[in-house]
């Protein structure tokens, strides 16, 4: 397997940080969370393996073009809006996450539109970027918070505060039957792959999915899925874990650096949650933009050699995430965020009965 595919495949894993997937099990951590979390993992491993044992099939192209070939037109079209909403939704999560998280920890005085708008620009480029440029980024940041989360978990391992007593007291609720948003919250870490319906386009070499790819990324998957949910228990408490809307960055507030150059780790949480939260955006936005680019394309926009379709586009989705994250409150992000990752089921049939199409289409 290509780089690229682990480095997106682990940076959807290690942003479930920056999504309400930790809070929504701890939620449920008295009705089968963990039941949930152990078949969520196991679900999401099948759905990995089988998206990328799809896609290596076709090097060199990506889902639009493959719809393009092999499927009609009343097929592409529906599918492809789906999807794009599928991902916008997705990066609009983590943008309005962590807008809250930063005005609860870092800026309680800023006003929530500098504070989105100032992320916005940022995304605004970003999603713009070619998508090889995307991918190049992505190796960049994960290569250097890679460093920075392995410190953060280190001292939140190493802590006294970490009460080990209530973490099993959560294990022991692991015979209890599985809660149906924990599991579907727990595959969402798994999604990762599934951005190879766009950047599949620039893995052009034949690639394979070797024993040791799915060891790896079973393994990191699980890591992150067991500590979102038991390192919040072992400093909060079992009994009261509910109650934190950030139940992380709440963790990491409990922890010093003693003779660190940055006492408080909550500041060291905040940097890698914001880095890893942009390029989430960035990642997922980008998808999404380019399969709406794949449907319209306006003349009217046409300046010389230069096309501004994807501009408005881009413009749209930010202008839509601005107006999302000022009217949702922190209630309503964790209920739609629910039903968000409630529906994942429904998505993943569309995509392998997509997948199915192409296939058959492809051997006719």
């Amino acid at each position: 397997m290509s780089r690229f595919l682990y480095y997106m495949i682990i940076i959807n894993m290690l942003a479930i940080i920056t999504t309400p997937v930790p809070r929504l099990l701890l939620l449920h951590s008295n009705d089968g969370a963990l039941t949930a979390i152990l078949l969520g993992a196991i679900a999401g491993v099948l759905f990995t393996y089988m998206t990328v044992a799809f896609f290596i099939q076709f090097p060199g192209q990506d889902l639009i073009d493959l719809l393009t070939k092999h499927t009609s037109h009343w097929v592409r079209i529906p599918v492809t809006i789906y999807l794009a909403v599928i991902w916008f939704i997705a990066g609009t999560v983590t943008l309005v996450m962590t807008v809250f998280l930063l005005i609860t920890f870092l800026t309680p005085l800023m006003s929530i539109y500098i504070i989105t708008l100032s992320i916005l620009v940022t995304v605004f480029f970003g999603v713009l970027l070619k998508t090889k440029s995307v991918l190049f980024t992505t190796e960049i940041i994960f290569i250097l918070m890679l460093p920075i989360a392995l410190l953060m978990f280190f001292k939140l391992f190493t802590s006294k505060q970490l009460d080990f007593d209530q973490v099993r007291l959560a294990v022991m609720h692991i015979n209890t039957l599985p809660d149906y948003t924990s599991f579907t919250a727990s595959m969402f870490l798994f999604m990762g792959c599934a951005n190879l319906i766009v950047y599949n386009k620039y893995f052009k070499e034949k690639q394979y999915i070797s024993k040791s790819s799915v060891v790896v990324i079973s393994a990191v998957g699980i890591f992150m899925l067991i500590n979102s949910y038991f390192i919040p228990i072992g400093f909060s408490g079992f009994d009261q874990i509910d109650q934190l809307l950030f139940p992380w960055a709440s963790s990491a507030d409990s922890v010093r650096m003693k003779y660190g150059f940055v006492e408080r780790v909550v500041f060291i949480f905040m940097f890698l949650f914001v880095t890893i939260a942009f390029l989430s955006i960035i990642i997922h936005w980008h998808v999404a933009y380019r399969l709406v680019s794949s449907l319209l394309r306006l003349k009217v926009l046409q300046f010389k050699q230069q096309n501004f379709t994807p501009f408005l586009i881009v413009t749209i989705f930010c202008a839509l995430g601005l107006w999302i994250t000022v009217q949702l409150t922190q209630h309503q992000l964790y209920l739609y965020s629910m039903y968000y990752y409630n529906t994942l089921p429904i998505f993943i049939i569309i995509l392998f009965l997509t997948m199915r199409a192409i296939k058959k289409g492809a051997a006719s």
